[in-house]
Order: structure tokens, then C-alpha cells, then sequence
């Protein structure tokens, strides 16, 4: 792994920071959370204390959950015709009520006959507007001749007279459309007349399971009203449904009217998204402040004016922050009163406040305060906000925060990597000079550029450089050693073996004799030496003279084997060459081919028995013409890139004369004025050993 890569890897460690900074930002979230809801429980604190008066001032009476029916408020006005479509805004579900309600015992058959509906109750401009689902299975309407108020089917209301009494106002229809409430009047000579109230209005549709009856009246006074449905079937028997006994003239229930003056006292505590409600003691509702909202309305991030990336940060900022909240659902409470379930949730939430989802899947941090005063117990406060208010500024902040860290990441990240860029540029430079400098041969053939920055890079190069220098000294005194020594020792040399050839040998005794013959066996000896280490740089020399021509190898090498069967007698030199190779024109100087197969042929003679063969091959490799000489003899215990090093001898000699290793390295330099290549192997199946020079062939 380069500088660069590992450089990157560190750059890993970067992203701390935005995971530092995201742990930081949960942490204000919940500081800011807890925060904005104990301003909340303030809030809701303070409200407790203003609707309390205005809860006791409410009517307290008390019956049954039969007899009680809640009415919320409308926001829209309502027009008279049998249709649902005016009530889509209104979200109070409507009220079920069923035969067997308000029945001690229920005959099955009766059951089975009677009619069921489900009503809607809300009051607009001081007027009660009733929407009734009416499951029948057969309507049978008024007969217009007969005497009674009512004969068919018919829908019954009680509230109020004006003389304080309890009034009943019957509605039936001969038809579909719009009636008026029917009441009796005071009795006129034992008889009382029918009157109609002009105020009560209702209009009839019909639908396949039954009837749909929209009405409207004036709001009932103190909250005393009661309603009932009565299906009359082709038995004439009476079957009432609802909240009262059409039989018992005084049974009348009980209206709860969602308070305007309260839910104006509580909408003055909350803020866009909140919603709170009161509940008095026996769970229904009384007032409701509701501001709800969708949470993109609450949030401080609009998609809209985003583009598509901050949108998808956004997302994730969004649902990380919400993976800390856990929920369950909450009970919508759209019937307005309160079960038991529910009243369990509000005891709960009285000691420890949580988060709960809607249908909506909007998630409301909610809680429930008792209103009580004097340990009289008055209602209840409920309590909505909803988390996406709780947490919009965390995520715009979080949005924003993580934008800036992200860029900043990246620019130190890049900037980084840029450094190890200029730093493995800088290293790979000093790399390329050094390598530049030094021949594979190991001469020293440039210098390295010495650095002027002030850094550990720089120092290095600078070393380096020194020591391309002192080593590029050293290699010259070495390579001048030879011809100073062949030098200084030649004069000296001539001496000694001209003074050894002037002695009589006759006037010596044999053991003087015997000593005059060694000393001229060693004067010879190192003649032979001195002209070994002057050939390496007369051959170097030479190869600096030389001018390349073009030469055919197979008619050169048949010309030499030739003459070196006639120089080498005691060896036989075979000569093969490949039969598809009738031509191998090179680029070669033939006075340094001579001098090169020379040394190989004479290598071969030196570790070759006497009357043994040395093979002289030539063959076609690609595009490449190869000499070989093979011969058999010792193996080579070394690589083929060492024995080419001067100064190398590795196999035993088979005569006395000296090896300093310079004949293969010579063989290695006219080899690299060719642009040939050289290689050395052994044989083991024939115990021979074969070295290769491959030329480049100029040949198309």
C-alpha cells in the first residue's frame, strides 16, 4: 500500500467528527426537548388554574352514558338536505346507539325487528345540527289520514318547553324530503291540538340499509335533551331506540356541549401544532384547542426550497433523531368520551409524560393533568405536542451543522491527501534519481539531485547525495586500481624476471636451482595477472571505440568454429545450428563478438576434460538469435546474474592458472553493447553447463 493509500486510510479517522458532532447534537436535542416541555407543563400548569373556574361553572348533572349524547362545534354552515358532505371536516365519530341500550331485558325477536342508528351532534350560531344514520329494514311513513301525530316511522326529540316544562317534538315523514318537529299544545277542552315548531326543522333520505335524517333546532336549554328513533313495522308495534322511553313523559338525558369560552382560554396556551383538551370527570369532552397541524407546517425545513440532496439529509436527520423516541399508539378519543382504557392511559400519563402516535402516524409528546381543586376532582387536561415542533430547530441545526463538518471533512480530507500526493511524488522523485544514478552493474553514472527543503525528504536526498558522490569516488579508484597496479607492478616485475633469467642455472646447486624455477613460476604467474587486470578496462575501452555493422551470426560463427577447432586441438568444438535459421543479421561490432565468444569458448576449455566436446549453438527465439556454448564440467552453484559480477570464480579450475572472474564479466559488457542478453544454467541430466547470449534480431 502506497503513501497516498495509507494517507487515505487515516483520512478514515475523520469521520469522528461527525460522529462526535452527531452525539452532540442528540444530547441539545434532549436538552432543548426537555427544555421546550417544561415550558409546555408550564403552560399547561397555567391553564389548569384558568379553566378551573369555568369547568365549576358548568353544568353537573350526571346521567347515564345511555342517556348522554356530546356535541362538538362546526366550523362551516350546514345546509339542511339529508347529505353527509357538509360534515367532512367534522372529526368527532358518530355516536352508536342500539335497541338493547336503556332495555332491562331484550326479546330476540324485537332485536332482530328493531331499527339502530348512529348520530352526529355539533352546535353552530346557538343551534344544535343533528346527522342521523338510521338502519331500518323496511320505513314505513305517516299515514296524512289518520288523527295521530305520528303513524309510520318517526324520530323524537325532547328538550325544554318554554314554560319549563319538557317538550316533545315528534318528526315524520309521508315522504322523502323536509318536515318540521310536531308537538302537542295545552289542552283545549280536554283536547290537545298539535303544534308545529317552525325553529325544528329535519329533511329525510333514503339509502339501502335504511335512512339518513339531517336536523336542525335551537340549542337546548341547560344542556336537558333527548332523542330517540321509533321503528313501527307491519306488526303496529312500537320499538323505540335512543336515549329515552317515548312511554315516560319525563325521561329526558343529558346534552354536553363542547364550552367556546373554555377552548378560547386554551387556545391562548397553546402554540401552531399543540392541541389540548378537557375532560370532565365522568370522560367527556368539554373544550378542545386544536392547532394540529401537518409536520411539515410545524418543521423550519420546506422540501420545496431544497434541493434534492438536502431533502434526503434531511430524511436521515430526521429518522436518526426519531430512533431515540419509542412509541406506542394513542387512542384518538373521537367519540368524546373516555374509556377504560383510556382513563388507565391518563393515569399514566399524569406520572410520566411519553410519546404516542396517531392514526396519522404523527408522533405527539403527550400528558394529562388532573383539574381539581380541594381535592375535588373536576376533569382532566390533556396535552398534545408534536415531537416534529419539539425537534425542528435540532434538525434545520443538525441540517446546517452537518453540511459545514461534511465540507470540512472533505477539504481537510482532500487536502491530506493532496500532502501524501506531494510527499510520495517528492519520495518516488529522490527514487527515480537514485535508480537513474546507478547502472544495474552497479557504476555510477549520474548524480542525485541534492534537495533544498527543509524537511526529512530534503535532508534524505541531500544524503543521498553525498553518498552517490563518496561511492562514485570509490567505484573510479576502483576501477583505475587495475591499470594502476598492472602499472606499478609491471617495471618491478621486469625486473625481478630479468634479473631471475641472467643467473646461471649450471652454477647453482639443485636446491638453488629448485628455488630459481619457483620464483620465475611466480614472477609468470603474476605477469599473467597484470594482463587480466588490464584487460577488463582495455575491453571497456574498446567497447567506447567500436562502431556497429551489420552482421550475418551463421556465417560468422561457422568461420569461427573453424578456427577455434584449429586453436583448441585437444577439444572438439561442434557446431549446430538451427535448420530454420538460414540468416541472422545483427547490429554487432566482430571484433567484440571475437573477443566475446573467446571468452566463453575459453571458460568452457578451463572446466572442460581434455578431448571433451563444447557445443556451439545457434538457434531462433521469437525475435531474438541465441549463441550458446555448452560444455560439460562442474555445475554453477550461483545464479546466473552473479557469475557475471567481476571477480567471480566459482568453479574448480582444472589447471594452475589464475581466475580472477574477469572473463564472463567481460562477456556481460559486450553483451550489453549489443543490447543482448546473458544467462547461465546447468544441465543436471548431462552434467553440463550451457551460457546464452541473445542478440536482438534486425531482421523483418
Amino acid at each position: 500500500m502506497n503513501l497516498r493509500a495509507q494517507l487515505a486510510l487515516v483520512c478514515l479517522s475523520l469521520l469522528i467528527l461527525p460522529w462526535a458532532l452527531f452525539l452532540f447534537i442528540g444530547e441539545l436535542d434532549r436538552n432543548l426537548r426537555e427544555d421546550q416541555l417544561k415550558q409546555t407543563r408550564d403552560k399547561s400548569k397555567a391553564a389548569v388554574a384558568v379553566v378551573i373556574d369555568g369547568l365549576r361553572e358548568l353544568n353537573t348533572r350526571v346521567r347515564p352514558e345511555s342517556k348522554t349524547l356530546l356535541a362538538g362545534r362546526l366550523s362551516n354552515n350546514i345546509l339542511i338536505d339529508g347529505y353527509a358532505d357538509d360534515w367532512s371536516a367534522f372529526e368527532m365519530e358518530p355516536r352508536q346507539f342500539l335497541y338493547s341500550m336503556n332495555k332491562v331485558s331484550v326479546d330476540p325477536i324485537d332485536r332482530d325487528s328493531a331499527s339502530s342508528f348512529s348520530v352526529r351532534a355539533a352546535v353552530r350560531d346557538n343551534h344544535l345540527h343533528l346527522f342521523v344514520k338510521v338502519r331500518d329494514q323496511k320505513i314505513n311513513y305517516h299515514n296524512p289520514s289518520s288523527n295521530k301525530v305520528a303513524t309510520g316511522d318517526q324520530l323524537v326529540i325532547r328538550v325544554p318547553g318554554t314554560e319549563g316544562n319538557i317538550r316533545r317534538y315528534t318528526f315524520r315523514w309521508q315522504a322523502p324530503g323536509l318536515e318540521v318537529g310536531r308537538y302537542l299544545g295545552a289542552a283545549v277542552e280536554g283536547v290537545r291540538p298539535t303544534r308545529i315548531g317552525n325553529d325544528f326543522r329535519a329533511a329525510l333520505v333514503e339509502v339501502a340499509d335504511g335512512y339518513h335524517v339531517e336536523l336542525i333546532m335551537p340549542t337546548p336549554l341547560q344542556g336537558k335533551f333527548a332523542m330517540s328513533v321509533i321503528d313501527v313495522d307491519t306488526d303496529e308495534v312500537h320499538r323505540w331506540t335512543g336515549m329515552f322511553d317515548p312511554d315516560e313523559p319525563d325521561d329526558v338525558g343529558q346534552l354536553h356541549i363542547v364550552d367556546a369560552a373554555i377552548t378560547a382560554q386554551l387556545a391562548e396556551f397553546i402554540e401552531p401544532g399543540m392541541r389540548m383538551r378537557v375532560f370532565n370527570g365522568q370522560g367527556w369532552l368539554l373544550a378542545d384547542a386544536d392547532q394540529r397541524l401537518p409536520d411539515t407546517a410545524v418543521r423550519e425545513f420546506v422540501p420545496s426550497d431544497h434541493n434534492l440532496f438536502d431533502a434526503i439529509l434531511y430524511r436521515f436527520i430526521s429518522w436518526s433523531l426519531a430512533l431515540n423516541v419509542k412509541t406506542r399508539t394513542f387512542p384518538e378519543i373521537d367519540t368524546g368520551k373516555l374509556a377504560v382504557n383510556e382513563f388507565q392511559l391518563f393515569s399514566e400519563l399524569k406520572d410520566q409524560a411519553e410519546f404516542l402516535k396517531d392514526k396519522y402516524k404523527r408522533v405527539f409528546h403527550v400528558s394529562a393533568l388532573e383539574i381539581d381543586r380541594d381535592n375535588d376532582l373536576y376533569g382532566y387536561l390533556l396535552v398534545q405536542q408534536p415531537r416534529a415542533s419539539l425537534t425542528a430547530f435540532t434538525e434545520a441545526a443538525m441540517l446546517k451543522l452537518v453540511k459545514i463538518f461534511g465540507l470540512a471533512v472533505m477539504l481537510i480530507a482532500l487536502v491530506l491527501i493532496g500532502f501524501a500526493s506531494l510527499l510520495s511524488w517528492r519520495v518516488r522523485k529522490l527514487s527515480n534519481s537514485v535508480e537513474r544514478s546507478v547502472t544495474k552493474e552497479g557504476l555510477i553514472v549520474g548524480s542525485v539531485e541534492g534537495s533544498t527543503a527543509p524537511d526529512e525528504i530534503g535532508d534524505l536526498s541531500r544524503s543521498f547525495q553525498a553518498i552517490m558522490k563518496r561511492l562514485d569516488g570509490y567505484t573510479r579508484y576502483l576501477q583505475s586500481l587495475g591499470s594502476r597496479l598492472s602499472h606499478e607492478l609491471r617495471t618491478p616485475l621486469s625486473v625481478v624476471s630479468t634479473s631471475l633469467e641472467g643467473i646461471d642455472k649450471a652454477a647453482l646447486d639443485a636446491k638453488t636451482s629448485a628455488s630459481i624455477e619457483r620464483a620465475e613460476l611466480g614472477a609468470a604467474r603474476l605477469q599473467r595477472l597484470i594482463r587480466n587486470l588490464s584487460e577488463a578496462s582495455s575491453v571497456e575501452q574498446t567497447i567506447q571505440r567500436s562502431v556497429k555493422t551489420s552482421v550475418d551470426l551463421v556465417d560468422w560463427v561457422r568461420v569461427a568454429a573453424e578456427v577455434y577447432n584449429d586453436l583448441y586441438s585437444d577439444r572438439e568444438i561442434v557446431l549446430r545450428i538451427d535448420r530454420e535459421l538460414s540468416a541472422a543479421p545483427v547490429n554487432a561490432s566482430v571484433e567484440l563478438l571475437h573477443q566475446m565468444l573467446d571468452k566463453l569458448l575459453s571458460n568452457a576449455v578451463d572446466f572442460s576434460e581434455s578431448s571433451s566436446e563444447i557445443i556451439l549453438w545457434l538457434g531462433a527465439m521469437k525475435d531474438r538469435v541465441e549463441l550458446s556454448v555448452e560444455n560439460v564440467g562442474s555445475q554453477l552453484p550461483l545464479s546466473s546474474s552473479e557469475l557475471f559480477e567481476p571477480m567471480v570464480s566459482v568453479r574448480d579450475s582444472r589447471d594452475d592458472q589464475p581466475h580472477m572472474g574477469f572473463g564472463l564479466h567481460i562477456v556481460k559488457l559486450i553483451a550489453d553493447f549489443h543490447g543482448a542478453q546473458c544467462e547461465a544454467r546447468n544441465i543436471a541430466a548431462k552434467g553440463a553447463v550451457v551460457f546464452t547470449v541473445s542478440f536482438p534480431c534486425t531482421m523483418q
